[in-house]
């Protein structure tokens, strides 16, 4: 296909905020899994604890580990209890279905475990939609440490730069500025910081605006690039 070759040859997704409209019974879920052991935390600090498996955000909620088996106990369960009624953000299904056609190689970098993004992945019909998954739980690092999003870059043998991310939370933010990826930051709260304000390409308020940016950026050009990335849906070790 003939046009402009657009500057980015892949695509980066968180899954939680940004894909999947989970943000308000993920939040709700840790503030009151640790609200038996603490003064129940607002907003702005469990937003802040986000990065990682649920281990390591109850942790950062707790102070320590005393409470944290009963905490991710409680968590758990509002989470398979949530799961019945959890949706794609609108437009989410059909942009990754769009870039697929087109040939972009697409990711998923999330801070779930990998069981539960397997689960999830699977109820939305969403399991062959990504060449590359990296969960919370494959590596020794978490976000925003960017070695999950480095392994994906590097197994399509390209660039950092050439590569975009689509996040919405600050360990999103800090992880691709980390590792130089371009990211389009979906700034729910107003919780990106002055000092990573410098990075992303695009700040957005919603994810279907993030959505509407990525078509432009990526579609809009009409050109398709090469297609040279490991089967739908492989585990990055």
């Amino acid at each position: 296909m003939s046009g402009r070759r657009p500057k980015y040859r892949g695509v980066v997704f968180d899954l939680d905020g940004t894909l999947v409209d989970t943000m308000g019974s993920v939040l709700e879920g840790l503030a009151a899994a640790v609200e038996p052991f603490r003064p129940r935390p607002g907003r702005a600090e469990v937003l802040r604890s986000l990065g990682g498996p649920s281990d390591e955000c109850l942790l950062r909620l707790l102070g320590g580990r005393t409470h944290l088996t009963a905490a991710l106990r409680t968590y758990r369960r509002s989470q398979a209890a949530a799961e019945r009624s959890l949706a794609l953000f609108r437009g989410a299904r059909t942009l990754l279905r769009e870039l697929r056609a087109a040939g972009y190689p697409l990711g998923l970098w999330t801070g779930r475990e990998r069981h539960m993004t397997e689960d999830r992945l699977r109820a939305l019909a969403l399991a062959r939609q990504f060449d590359l998954v990296v969960c919370g739980d494959d590596l020794p690092s978490h976000k925003p440490d960017p070695e999950g999003l480095l392994r994906i870059v590097q197994r399509w043998d390209l660039h950092p730069s050439r590569v975009l991310f689509v996040g919405d939370s600050a360990q999103d933010f800090a992880g691709a500025q980390a590792a130089g990826v371009p990211l389009v930051a979906i700034d729910h709260d107003g919780v990106i910081a002055p000092a990573r304000r410098q990075h992303p390409v695009a700040v957005v308020a919603t994810p279907a605006a993030a959505f509407a940016w990525v078509r432009g950026a990526l579609l809009a050009a009409g050109w398709q690039p090469a297609r040279t990335v490991p089967a739908a849906g492989a585990q990055v070790t």
